[in-house]
């Protein structure tokens, strides 16, 4: 989809001009140029651009890295083909290291992300800008922040804080403790000032702050507070459950309800498209309009979580367990062979080539009430409050609610982690779900991989520890 924040990722680098020691001593007159670009609405408005284009994941490979590391390494997907098939294998068998390229891309987004939010809270500063205009894009910046360190905390766990522009860049790691806190300084900084109503598709809204808090505190075991954050939403009384699973995630209606915090993407924008379905389906695919491009790699799902779906689920409608290939006109079968495909994201109309622009959503509605029904049997065990969350989930799905009678806390706690793999799969959430419930692990070795507790967070790319030496790598690795 095309967004307002379709501008240039490298809008920075007009700074980068001024450095050349020869150069046209041209006179200008942009209001973007650089001696005016921290001051005036419309430069710090570019700034503020160029942090929401990395936290959106810009790009093919920021895009579908965050997808393949939060599913490949949960057993949810699997893959082979292409030149990225080494890196998919290395997830799938937990033999990642600091230099893997999903890895490094993650890091570095975020934390470009994060440097030009920075810039723009230390130019907010100046008599010529509107209040309006200071405060509503002050607590855009902290979403920013929470958003990006929340996902940095996320995959590497402490992180270094850069909170100005002027820190220095070679700062060593923060605590735990510090770092847990500022997540959620930043994101209630932001949650006070923004609009119910985002001020533009793409940016920052109350309600997404608010999600993003919900889901930090339930990753980090804050039971009660998730479950306060989650019903927040819920009072808001502005997201709902659409009554069709697959017009969430339709192209033709982005920005639906049910979506809280969207990533945009633009399929004539190198750096804002991205390209998922290029990943998924084989060559001989009947794709559904000529300008679809797929590569060589394929992406499955394997056949006990395709046949663990209720016969009535329509969510398993978006799994294809067969096809016809256009090469030899047969029937080519999935299911059986551990080789279905995921099929949320359809094929874009409007694609250039692989490029696509299906906007991914981050956060929905139906993951906050899950999300609201699992901290509170962290809390208190199964209640009927508890059991109504699901059951409005499961009966958007046209399967059978569940009953209190006969949960306990802990069949519950499974019963919530497997409607999350239904409701969610190929959304990049596996991970930190199995994670939270501590089956990350044990699953994977139940799988014959190799995998060791330490495997719960990522290695700190190698590039970053050889230029910073304050940096100290993630144990294990």
């Amino acid at each position: 989809m095309k967004s307002y924040i379709n501008k240039s990722i490298m809008v920075l680098f007009v700074i980068g001009i001024i450095a050349c020691e020869k150069r046209l001593d041209e006179e200008v007159f942009s209001e973007l140029a650089p001696s005016t670009l921290f001051t005036s609405e419309k430069g710090l408005s570019s700034v503020l651009n160029s942090s929401y284009a990395y936290a959106h994941r810009p790009g093919f490979q920021d895009s579908w890295a965050a997808y393949h590391l939060a599913s490949m390494t949960t057993g949810e997907i699997w893959g082979q083909g292409g030149s990225i098939e080494n890196l998919w294998l290395s997830e799938i068998d937990f033999t990642w290291d600091g230099n893997h390229d999903h890895i490094i891309a993650q890091w570095t987004i975020y934390f470009n992300s994060i440097r030009d939010a920075n810039i723009v809270l230390d130019n907010l500063d100046n008599e010529e800008f509107s209040n309006e205009y200071k405060q509503l894009t002050e607590a855009e910046a902290h979403f920013l922040r929470g958003w990006d360190y929340s996902e940095l905390y996320n995959l590497f766990g402490p992180v270094p804080l850069y909170k100005t522009s002027t820190d220095d860049p070679l700062l060593p790691r923060s605590s735990e403790s510090e770092v847990q806190e500022f997540i959620e300084q930043e994101l209630l900084a932001a949650i006070a000032n923004l609009p119910v109503q985002a001020p533009a598709y793409g940016r920052a809204s109350k309600g997404a702050a608010m999600a993003v808090l919900c889901k930090y505190y339930l990753n980090t075991k804050q039971w009660q507070n998730a479950a306060d954050v989650a019903e927040d939403i819920q009072d808001l009384g502005v997201y709902e459950l659409l009554p069709n699973y697959g017009n969430v995630f339709s192209i033709d209606n982005e920005g639906n309800n049910e979506i809280l915090w969207a990533l945009p993407k633009d399929a004539t924008s190198p750096t804002a498209s991205q390209a998922i379905d290029a990943l998924v389906f084989p060559p001989d695919y009947p794709r559904p309009n000529p300008n679809n491009i797929v590569f060589a790699a394929r992406t499955y799902l394997y056949d006990d979580f395709v046949n663990s779906f209720d016969e009535n689920d329509t969510r398993r409608n978006y799994i294809i367990t067969e096809y016809v290939s256009t090469t030899t006109g047969e029937i080519v079968p999935g299911l059986g062979d551990d080789r279905s495909f995921p099929y949320k994201i359809e094929f874009d109309p409007g694609a250039v080539g692989a490029a696509a622009g299906n906007d991914i959503p981050a956060i929905r509605y139906s993951d906050i009430l899950l999300s609201r029904a699992e901290a509170l049997n962290e809390i208190s065990g199964p209640t009927q409050t508890a059991i109504d969350l699901i059951n409005d989930v499961r009966t958007r799905a046209g399967i059978s609610p569940l009953t209190l009678a006969g949960f306990t806390k802990e069949t519950f706690r499974e019963a919530i982690l497997q409607e999350r793999g239904w409701e969610l799969f190929f959304e990049g959430k596996r991970r930190e779900d199995m994670i939270r419930q501590d089956v990350f692990i044990s699953n994977a070795v139940s799988r014959g991989k190799n995998a060791k507790d330490y495997h719960k967070l990522f290695p700190i790319p190698q590039v970053e520890l050889d230029a910073n030496p304050d940096l100290v790598q993630n144990p294990g690795y």
